[in-house]
């Protein structure tokens, strides 16, 4: 019989029980992609990750990221909540004050800091890939009609639908209110029609310029190709929507600007943003986050 460690994180969280879930098996050499999808699917949450030895140079392990649905080369949440638990697993250096982590992915090597204090991770900061912009849709009839909203509800905002990635493209939608993001009632086909003529994007981002609390933004995630409804916090697609506020001149005006998101689906998350700019262009997204253990385990199979 073998048997693999795991943990169950919540990121994006302010205590247990908050922000995305995330199972991570912080030693997964043995494993076959099989064996990972179908623990994936057992898990039943938006991600599992595996971690397993390095291939690029200068990475401290690899990340592998599952959904329900397969395998993705990368995504916020699984990113974050793997290199905190790679840390408190002692699969990496960690001394007190900011320690910075080489994690692999599906894009590359990507550096995440962690902020330690007293031996615990009280932060995690990731730089994700190179921002890029890319189709805008214009079909906002059709697309407002997959959300169950009004297309002056998108209009309104004087702002047009793109494609964002920092990794993983997404469709960013920017709405009117606050009250038509709390009441998006989305119809998954549909939206995965719209995604599919997009070349299959990842998913839809729905914000608005106004929050509950203390965020800068509210924003709702659906990602249908996934298999997963609605995600309560993504990394990937908040660093893209922070590129798509830059390049259209929408950035908050400050270092770190806040989204909070899952609200809806009673997992309170806030993901903090931070652009970096050259001749008006977004070069480089930071995306950070608390990181909150939930329960171990151990998974037993033949």
């Amino acid at each position: 019989m073998r048997t693999y460690d795991f943990w169950r994180v919540d990121v994006f969280a302010a205590r247990p029980l908050e922000g995305n879930p995330l199972a991570v098996f912080p030693r997964a050499a043995g494993l076959s992609d099989d064996e990972m999808l179908s623990i994936a699917r057992e898990m039943n949450i938006s991600e599992t990750t595996f971690v397993v030895p390095p291939t690029s140079a200068g990475a401290n392990y690899r990340n592998r990221i599952f959904t329900p649905g397969g395998e993705i080369p990368f995504a916020g949440h699984p990113s974050l909540g793997t290199a905190y638990v790679a840390a408190m697993e002692g699969l990496v250096p960690m001394g007190e004050g900011t320690v910075t982590v080489h994690q692999e992915v599906g894009i590359g090597v990507l550096p995440i800091e962690l902020s330690v204090r007293g031996g615990l991770v009280e932060r995690v900061v990731m730089t994700q890939g190179t921002p890029k912009l890319g189709t805008r849709y214009r079909q906002v009839a059709a697309l407002a009609k997959a959300l169950g909203v009004a297309a002056r509800d998108i209009t309104a905002t004087k702002l047009v639908p793109q494609i964002a990635s920092t990794g993983v493209p997404s469709l960013q939608v920017p709405v009117r209110s606050l009250d038509v993001v709390r009441e998006l009632a989305p119809d998954p086909r549909a939206l995965a029609k719209v995604l599919s003529r997009l070349r299959g994007e990842a998913g839809v981002y729905v914000f608005a310029f106004e929050a509950e609390g203390d965020a800068d933004l509210h924003a709702r995630g659906f990602f249908p190709l996934h298999g997963i409804t609605e995600d309560p916090a993504t990394g990937s697609a908040a660093g893209a929507c922070g590129a798509y506020l830059a390049a259209n001149k929408r950035l908050p005006a400050k270092e770190w600007f806040a989204i909070e998101q899952g609200l809806e689906v009673h997992h309170p998350s806030r993901i903090e943003v931070s652009v970096a700019m050259a001749r008006g262009h977004p070069t480089a997204v930071r995306v950070a986050g608390k990181v909150v253990p939930v329960m171990r385990g151990t998974l037993s199979l033949p």
